[in-house]
């Protein structure tokens, strides 16, 4: 991995959270591929992007039904 020595430099959760975005960049390598990007780095940004952007869609939807839970009661 060319990113060895900078997860090295890492600590903590900093490792943890660069290690899912790595694993993001695996999770969505067809799609990646079928971009056809001169520029390896750009479909890994993608990747990742996609990846907190699901990330982030789950969490809004778990608010949203905390809120209506709450509102319930």
């Amino acid at each position: 991995m060319r990113w060895k020595n900078f997860r090295k430099a890492l600590s903590g959760k900093d490792v943890t959270a660069f290690d899912k975005m790595v694993n993001a960049c695996w999770t969505h390598t067809s799609a990646a591929g079928m971009a056809a990007r001169p520029v390896l780095a750009e479909a890994m940004f993608m990747c990742i992007l996609l990846y907190q952007q699901l990330e982030l869609m789950e969490i809004k939807a778990s608010l949203e039904r905390l809120e209506k839970k709450f509102q319930k009661t």
